[in-house]
């Protein structure tokens, strides 16, 4: 387990863990018929991160609005596979909104902008005043946001992801997984990427290259390198060069998104964690 040598501000993946939560309890929490599932769900991941001994008095949550965005402009089928929100989980969203407010623990969501470029351009901004940042998420588009004051934690394994981490791990850069995602595309959001380059091509491409514009630009030397199916790759380069840059900036997190709030308005209160259990209390009833 790694961590972080200042107390970071944690900045959790909101709409992420609010389904995951009602999938995981839709079944088991209960109260007079009515779901509670994501409620409890939730409730107990803001627990599992703040009672860890590297958590911060800063945390906020950030969720995504139901507003289409920029990419659905420019994309139609962005995130088209997606099933809409099941309406028990929508009936929960409120009372989660209103127990989350009541215990001190600031939300945020920005109408026609995703939960993802609200936490790339709060934790950007975040960091130019100085602050860590620990990002709660286990999706892989986060990837592109760590750096040296920019962490992931992976609740499920409790480890936290850094650039060094990542290195390790892909051999490429954090920032690079942009266009990792550029070229393999991603089934989650349907962001479309090259067909018939997968995780290795193009593993081996960027580690050559860099990025998708440096792969382009040198695009005659690569069915001359040293990997299986290299002519292939160059030949589905070539005929989807458009799609390569359209998923480029589908997969790009935004970094500039106006947000007023200040590192101070989401500190909360010591009466927090208390008030968080006997919440959790409330809800493991049917447990």
């Amino acid at each position: 387990m790694l961590y972080m040598k200042r107390k970071p501000v944690i900045i959790i993946d909101g709409s992420l863990y609010l389904y995951r939560s009602y999938f995981a309890f839709q079944q088991s929490i209960k109260y007079e018929e009515k779901p509670y599932g994501a409620i409890y769900g939730m409730l107990k991941t803001i627990y599992n991160v703040l009672k860890k001994n590297y958590s911060s008095k800063k945390i906020i949550i950030i969720f995504d609005s139901s507003k289409k965005t920029f990419r659905n402009t420019i994309f139609k089928e962005y995130k088209s596979n997606r099933p809409s929100m099941p309406n028990q989980l929508y009936l929960q969203i409120q009372p989660l909104f209103k127990i989350l407010k009541e215990i001190g623990i600031k939300t945020l969501s920005m109408q026609g902008i995703e939960a993802d470029d609200i936490i790339g351009s709060f934790s950007h901004k975040l960091e130019k005043e100085g602050e860590k940042i620990l990002i709660v998420s286990h999706d892989k588009d986060m990837i592109q946001l760590v750096n040296k004051n920019i962490n992931i934690l992976h609740l499920n394994s409790n480890s936290i992801l850094t650039s060094d981490t990542i290195k390790e791990k892909y051999g490429i850069h954090p920032q690079e997984f942009i266009d990792l995602l550029a070229l393999m595309g991603d089934t989650s959001d349907n962001i479309p990427g090259i067909p018939k380059i997968g995780i290795k091509t193009a593993l081996h491409l960027l580690k050559k290259f860099s990025n998708i514009r440096n792969i382009y630009n040198n695009i005659e030397k690569i069915p001359f390198l040293c990997f299986r199916n290299a002519k292939n790759a160059a030949i589905q380069l070539k005929n989807y060069k458009k799609i390569a840059f359209l998923s480029y900036e589908l997969a790009k997190i935004k970094l500039d998104i106006p947000i007023n709030i200040t590192s101070q308005e989401i500190y909360i209160k010591k009466t927090c964690f208390k008030n968080l259990s006997d919440k959790i209390k409330l809800y493991s009833f049917n447990q």
